[in-house]
């Protein structure tokens, strides 16, 4: 196999992005920033530096993700990254009927909004983070101590579903491991309907997605229930 041109694919070009286009820089590592905008803030600040802007949206992503096969995906596009590329990859749509499938498997207190097939989950649901935040196990902005990571706790949740860790690489800086990006990417080609999620220690977000053909022999209801 042909090594990989880049080390991180960084999907969106502003101010997280840019952060963590920076973050593999400042280590000798190479990166592709990929943002629709030709005018995007990576595509000024990052303009001197060894960063490849690849003009795109997911299906871009994509196609930069299988191609070089990184070994960090960082998801800074306003949307559910991980979910978005599987869409991209196999011809999935959010299963709007599985939010409730989903829902019901949550502990009280960290749901923080329910919708269009996915979840947004958070230890600290009502209030602000604090920048460049280190995740300790005593959340600096409550005061509470979390029993576990949010992404083991999701896991332990919907143990058939994948639920992707966001590795904290520095304070304020997550990325998903490409090579998980890709085991769920090939995991999607299979028929059936699947559960997409991403979280760090503290936050998460989780999508029921369904094939656009049908053919698949389960339903989210009984992939939840696994």
């Amino acid at each position: 196999m042909m090594a990989s041109m880049f080390d991180g694919v960084v999907i969106g070009g502003g101010v997280y992005g840019v952060a963590c286009a920076r973050y593999l820089l400042d280590r000798g590592l190479q990166c592709a920033v990929v943002d629709p905008d030709p005018t995007c803030l990576a595509a000024e600040s990052l303009r001197s530096c060894e960063c490849v802007l690849v003009l795109g949206g997911i299906a871009v992503a994509l196609g930069v993700i299988l191609a070089e096969r990184p070994a960090y995906v960082f998801p800074t596009a306003p949307l559910h990254v991980a979910a978005a590329l599987v869409q991209a990859h196999s011809l999935r749509v959010p299963d709007i009927d599985g939010t409730d499938h989903l829902s019901c498997r949550i502990p009280l207190g960290i749901l923080v909004s329910a919708g269009e097939g996915s979840l947004v989950v958070s230890y600290n649901p009502s209030g602000r983070c604090l920048s460049a935040c280190a995740a300790p196990q005593v959340c600096p902005a409550t005061g509470i101590t979390r029993p576990v990571p949010l992404f083991a706790l999701l896991r332990q949740a919907f143990p058939a579903a994948w639920i992707l860790e966001s590795l904290q690489l520095a304070p304020g800086i997550g990325a998903l491991s490409g090579p998980d990006v890709i085991a769920v990417l090939e995991a999607s080609e299979m028929g059936d309907p699947m559960i997409v999620g991403t979280a760090c220690r503290c936050h998460g977000i989780v999508t029921a997605l369904a094939a656009e053909k049908k053919g698949g022999s389960q339903s989210i209801r009984e992939i939840v229930q696994k």
